[in-house]
């Protein structure tokens, strides 16, 4: 848990609480969007507020070197359905990393935004509790983002996103290596079997040199 504070919801520190409500309008003002990502604002977004600003001025902790501030936003949803392609709109277009906590129903769920939009598991809103490696604002954001998009707490050598990238990666390699095994059990010529077995040797050992560097 961070320094800082008393516990308050998701067991974030008091001293980095916001509680600022922002007007769907001054996102989807402002951004340019298509006519039917601006309906899904007014849709399927009920209000968004600025819950928690984790910052080295509200906890102490160490200022990272790719991130200074975590913004936790809160979004009750109208129904129990993220929009992602709405909230994706709202995290690249702003400078600070954004943790959503996304509740409808006294349930919740986090999403980030990595190489693409990710969204965790729905839960209880009242089990629901951040837990933050507090080595740096870097950190704080790797362990946050992990949350949402692994259910796990990171801490590894690596960023979330370099993580997210090598998984995104493997999953690549692994579907593609199925669709060969696929096609080579099917190939009834000699020479287009042998070629897809050695694209399949090339591909697994491409997926165990990734495997190994993890």
């Amino acid at each position: 848990m961070l320094p800082g504070g008393e516990a308050q919801m998701l067991g974030l520190p008091s001293t980095t609480e916001v509680g600022r409500r922002i007007p769907k309008e001054a996102f989807y003002g402002r951004l340019k969007l298509s006519a039917a990502l601006r309906q899904s604002f007014i849709d399927e977004v009920e209000r968004f507020v600025i819950a928690n600003s984790i910052k080295t001025s509200t906890t102490g902790i160490p200022d990272g070197e790719r991130v200074h501030e975590v913004l936790v936003v809160e979004v009750t949803l109208k129904a129990h359905s993220v929009p992602e392609a709405v909230l994706a709109c709202v995290a690249q277009a702003n400078p600070h990393k954004l943790l959503f906590v996304c509740t409808h129903g006294g349930e919740a769920c986090l999403a980030v935004m990595l190489k693409r939009f990710v969204v965790g598991s729905w839960r209880p809103l009242k089990d629901l509790m951040l837990d933050v490696s507090a080595g740096s604002i870097d950190a704080v954001w790797d362990s946050l983002a992990s949350q949402a998009a692994y259910g796990d707490s990171g801490g590894g050598s690596i960023t979330v996103e370099e993580r997210f990238e090598v998984d995104t990666r493997l999953k690549a390699l692994r579907e593609e290596l199925a669709r060969v095994e696929a096609r080579g059990r099917k190939e009834r010529q000699v020479s287009r079997k042998n070629a897809l077995f050695d694209k399949a040797k090339e591909l697994k050992r491409q997926i165990a040199r990734i495997e190994e560097g993890r």
